[in-house]
């Protein structure tokens, strides 16, 4: 008897693999469908939180600059623009004569080292200390931003306006315990609190919405032209500043707000509001 061998291998035909691929295409396509939504969104996410940092790293830039305003030099132009004049230091002045030995801390004749407001020069003594005297520059002339500027009771009124130069003037020796001055009219006002303050620059942010940007200004002449600017942030599709002036009971308030959009993302902007209290009593 002959025994027959037989042929136990098998495989897929092509019917069957046509079969497979298109039940994997069909598979596919719904996981596709499914997952698109949620990969999507989290694009989408991503983006936004992109914006938001953009604004929020753009606003506490801002934030930080303008809490060092001179009380009442804040103000809003055209474009927007808020303009300040930023301060380096400051203190209390020697209202009333000390009881130095000879020559006092300035070294004149007459150990009472008090700010006289009788004089367009002068050297007084600081109550306590100042914190960046090494950093004071005591060359030039301070409207014109090659000197810092000795203020006093800047109320942003008339006879008492900083960028006027009614209540300024230069610096020309700086010491931890003393500040001599020239070059200016008698100061019109004195100080409730003795107080004065060192600016050394004016300082601008300009908004340009057309050009999608924010462009931060310093070192130029105290109503002068802002020169070349430092780009702050950029993708800005809307800007806005104000200025609430304080009174006796409460601080000044300035509001930003920024709209940041995403070219690349249909409709994607994000507007960030931030609010800074500056003080006010000069």
């Amino acid at each position: 008897m002959v025994r027959m061998k037989t042929n136990n291998k098998s495989g897929f035909t092509l019917i069957e693999m046509i079969v497979v691929i298109l039940i994997v295409g069909i598979l596919s396509g719904v996981l596709f469908m499914v997952l698109r939504g949620p990969i999507q969104a989290f694009v989408d996410v991503e983006k936004r939180t992109r914006l938001v940092d953009i604004a929020d790293t753009a606003l506490q830039r801002m934030t930080r600059e303008i809490r060092l305003a001179l009380p009442n030099s804040i103000r809003i132009t055209a474009g927007p623009t808020v303009e300040f004049l930023r301060t380096l230091d400051g203190g209390r002045y020697r209202a009333k004569p000390g009881g130095g030995g000879p020559g006092g801390i300035c070294g004149g004749s007459i150990p009472q080292d008090k700010l006289n407001f009788a004089m367009a020069g002068d050297c007084f003594e600081v109550m306590g200390s100042l914190n960046n005297f090494a950093l004071i520059d005591t060359t030039g002339t301070c409207l014109a931003s090659s000197s810092d500027c000795l203020v006093i009771y800047n109320t942003g009124q008339l006879n008492a306006d900083a960028y006027a130069g009614d209540n300024v003037a230069d610096i020309t020796a700086a010491t931890a315990n003393s500040i001599t001055f020239a070059n200016a009219p008698p100061f019109p006002f004195k100080s409730p609190r003795q107080r004065f303050f060192i600016v050394d620059t004016p300082v601008s942010f300009v908004c340009d919405a057309g050009a999608g940007t924010i462009n931060r200004f310093d070192d130029y002449a105290v109503g002068g032209a802002v020169g070349t600017g430092n780009l702050l942030v950029n993708q800005v599709s809307a800007c806005s500043f104000t200025y609430s002036a304080g009174s006796a009971t409460r601080a000044g308030l300035v509001t930003l707000s920024i709209t940041i959009s995403d070219s690349t993302l249909a409709g994607a902007s994000v507007t960030l509001l931030q609010q800074v209290h500056v003080d006010n009593q000069p």
